[in-house]
């Protein structure tokens, strides 16, 4: 059976909010739905806190924007059980006296599940835009000096925001048995970092031809740590901001002092127990490629203030995100449609490599003497 047009999906959402306080008058399509189908419905009524619009998320047994990939339905229960878990984590703002801007780092309300229709009906941001788009649009004119510190302080948020989760995540053990059982996206994921490194290899031999051998240890090392539960810790699992998939929200307007940026982080449904050095390598790659694709140095400070918010970590644990940052700047990096030139494409490419051959071998000097020296500047 052909899978369901964008019309009868969305006739099926009109059906299923129907006879629910979230009963819609429309329903306007969000951009950002690669795996799900997302929405922007007005209420006929106003909720009692008179919140008129709200965003629903309908999933499918399919990637959305491409029908022939499968993907188990089990996502939508993990990010039920992730959003009300979470609705108890204590927001995070700024952190001290000297940070002049006022960053709010929260997830979104879940309103409600309709588990039969895969349907969920979340907080909506008020003209929200990814973190990837907001810089490269409405900071991309802003002032060197403003734009620096602005994502110095934008990562240092999200940095804590991250840390403060990872610690508080590994307190709920019964979060942690609902996305433990999230196994098939773990592989998913493991697939994604760490097996597409030798295709990779196969698409660009020139490039990465003689990093093959480290690419193979590296994988079987991260297929290793999948086999002891107990060394694996609860993690979002997702967290970046790619092209075309973010976890990241704020508002589509200039960022100024004083004033609150509500960010949302967002898309549990990858939510799994792993190594948290995942969402900090995935996080730190999709900054740094903003710099590399797109020449914007505001990756580079969101990135370092990222580190500094998440705290001091382990010699171990900056070698292991380097590896994390290197695979998925190959496997994933390299092959983003229209992202960049053939010349930039291999610039990532070698980058991704460097990173994982010289964390193999330990090369410390050469990170500190690389932009990723913030990834070795507090190790304890």
């Amino acid at each position: 059976m052909a899978p369901a047009s964008r019309e009868e999906i969305t006739s099926k959402v009109f059906e299923s909010l129907k006879g629910t306080p979230y009963e819609a008058s429309s329903l306007d399509v969000l951009s950002g739905g690669t795996a799900n189908f997302i929405y922007r419905a007005t209420l006929i009524q106003s909720l009692e806190d008179s919140t008129q619009e709200v965003a629903v998320k309908h999933s499918e047994d399919y990637v959305a924007t491409s029908p022939g990939f499968k993907l188990t339905l089990s996502r939508c229960r993990i990010e039920e059980e992730c959003l009300k878990a979470l609705s108890v984590f204590p927001i995070v703002d700024k952190a001290d006296e000297n940070d002049s801007y006022n960053f709010i780092v929260r997830t979104p309300k879940l309103y409600h599940f309709d588990e039969a229709n895969n349907t969920q009906v979340q907080e909506y941001l008020q003209n929200g835009i990814d973190l990837k788009m907001h810089t490269l649009t409405v900071e991309s004119g802003a002032d060197p000096e403003i734009t620096k510190h602005q994502s110095l302080q934008l990562g240092k948020a999200l940095g804590r925001w991250l840390k403060g989760f990872h610690g508080w995540a590994a307190r709920q053990p019964k979060l942690r048995q609902v996305v433990a059982a999230n196994k098939e996206l773990q592989q998913l994921k493991h697939t994604i970092n760490f097996s597409w490194l030798m295709d990779r290899v196969n698409q660009f031999p020139n490039v990465l031809g003689g990093a093959e051998g480290v690419f193979k240890e590296v994988g079987k090392m991260a297929a290793a740590e999948l086999e002891d539960d107990s060394q694996l810790q609860v993690i979002h699992g997702d967290f970046w901001t790619g092209k075309y998939l973010t976890s990241i929200l704020l508002p589509k307007a200039q960022i100024q002092e004083g004033v609150d940026v509500s960010m949302f982080v967002i898309d549990w449904e990858m939510s799994q127990i792993g190594k948290p050095n995942l969402d900090v390598g995935q996080m730190l790659a999709e900054l740094y490629e903003l710099k590399l694709y797109k020449d914007k140095s505001a990756g580079i400070f969101m990135a370092q203030g990222f580190m500094e918010g998440y705290g001091p970590v382990s010699e171990e644990f900056a070698f292991r995100t380097a590896i994390q940052v290197g695979a998925h700047l190959v496997s994933f990096g390299m092959v983003v449609p229209d992202w960049g030139s053939v010349e930039q494409v291999e610039g990532c490419g070698r980058l991704g490599r460097d990173m994982i051959t010289r964390a193999w071998k330990k090369d410390r000097r050469w990170f500190e003497e690389s932009d990723f020296a913030f990834l070795f500047s507090a190790t304890r």
